[in-house]
């Protein structure tokens, strides 16, 4: 458990678990201490309860939920995109509340089929983000590497151990990143894509901001990258070394929201924090630059508001130089869809890809000595999985039982293994 900032014995406390990183509470402790201490006239003090990413977020709820029905543990849970408060939800663990209408009516209801704020009022967008690559343009250059613009761009053989990724059964960004291939491509063509550019994946890091760092350091030449992470590396190497890529027929506005639990402790407070965020001080610390008026004191943030006016108020103080709200929208992502099968989309993946990811290395390096990278049968078997989309959605129903799921783990595993181990084989010949 991790405590920041003024001492509880002098005010307020509130319970928040989020995947946001050391500046992110730091920052925003301080300000909505500040913000609370002149409106009611006492500080609040953070209890930021630190579990990892957006998976073990969601696996620490749902074990404080099963010790207490009622809940009561905690406050706020915070970050981590849209799909966990959609799988939040599901289990009735939000609660609903209703933040003032002046706040509310600053924020679309929707961009692109993705909803910023939920109509029932059980969680709140209090950020965008994008998804997309990060490259280090120093190792494409001295490796002679492809250039890339596109997510299918990754699959070049010439790009095999170039590429870097994460563990999405870890990282709800790079969940996204997957998840959004598979809608903007489709099932089939999406898992084509996501096997060949995972063949030439160095490796599967648990944190997204450790897999941006290997594309830093210069262990891979691209990486998959939600923005802000992505742009903290350029910002800080050089537009000249590093650079963000935003592939353009997947671009998606993803809301980093909050909601209040279901029997929060600290309920008043909690409000009174979402308020906070969804204010021109909450919004405005994501963009106004460090030592700016307004703006962060320790750590860089720049973020993306979720209030489309704040754009132009901000313009020429900011340092987030793309308005998102006017972004082209290539297509419309399905939260319902995203979010109904997270889950078995983690553990299919997890299965079939991450933890057969040497027996898939072996059949993507064979198939390249053989010159059938891209023979279509090929690569149709390579990405072939033990189970269809309408079989997962169905399947996604009954994804509760932890007997079933560790079951079906389990078998499809063994499948994938076989089924590289047998692809190696026959190209080897």
């Amino acid at each position: 458990m991790l405590v920041l900032g003024i001492q509880a014995l002098a005010g307020d406390s509130l319970i928040v678990i989020t995947p946001h990183w050391e500046g992110i509470k730091r920052e925003y402790e301080r300000a909505f201490s500040d913000w609370h201490q002149q409106r009611f006239g006492t500080p609040v003090t953070i209890d930021w309860r630190d579990v990892g990413g957006t998976g073990d977020l969601l696996r620490y709820v749902d074990s404080r939920y099963a010790a207490n029905r009622n809940g009561g543990d905690l406050d706020v849970a915070w970050g981590g995109g849209i799909d966990p408060y959609f799988e939040l939800q599901k289990k009735k663990h939000l609660a609903r509340y209703d933040p003032p209408a002046a706040l509310l009516d600053r924020i679309p209801a929707e961009v692109g089929g993705v909803p910023m704020i939920d109509p029932t009022h059980e969680w709140f967008g209090t950020a965008i983000s994008t998804f997309g690559i990060c490259a280090n343009k120093r190792v494409i250059e001295r490796m002679k590497l492809p250039p890339v613009q596109r997510w299918s761009d990754l699959c070049d053989p010439k790009l095999f151990g170039w590429v870097g990724a994460g563990d999405l059964r870890k990282t709800g960004s790079i969940h996204m990143s997957f998840e959004l291939i598979l809608q903007a491509y489709g099932w089939e063509r999406g898992w084509q894509i996501i096997t060949r550019m995972c063949a030439n994946t160095r490796n599967f890091p648990p944190f997204s901001p450790t897999t941006v760092k290997e594309a830093t350091v210069g262990n891979v030449a691209y990486a998959m990258a939600i923005d802000f992470y992505a742009l903290m590396q350029v910002g800080r190497e050089g537009p000249e070394n590093m650079a963000y890529i935003q592939p353009p027929e997947v671009t998606v506005l993803n809301p980093d929201s909050v909601g209040i639990f279901r029997g929060a402790p600290h309920r008043e407070i909690a409000e009174r924090f979402i308020n906070f965020l969804l204010s021109d001080e909450g919004q405005s610390l994501w963009m106004i630059p460090r030592g700016q008026p307004g703006g962060a004191r320790e750590f860089n943030i720049e973020r993306m508001s979720i209030v489309p006016a704040l754009y132009p108020k901000l313009r020429g103080v900011t340092v987030v130089s793309v308005n998102p709200f006017e972004l082209p929208i290539a297509f419309r992502y399905d939260p319902a869809k995203g979010g109904a099968r997270w889950q078995i989309i983690n553990d299919l993946f997890g299965a079939c890809i991450i933890d057969v990811h040497q027996e898939l290395v072996a059949a993507w390096r064979a198939l390249i000595e053989r010159g059938q990278c891209n023979d279509p049968a090929a690569v149709a078997e390579l990405s072939r999985l033990p189970l269809s989309e309408e079989e997962v959605m169905k399947l996604s129903a009954k994804w509760k039982d932890p007997l079933m799921r560790a079951r079906k783990s389990i078998e499809w595993q063994v499948w994938a293994r076989d089924k590289f181990r047998r692809l190696a084989a026959a190209t080897s010949k």
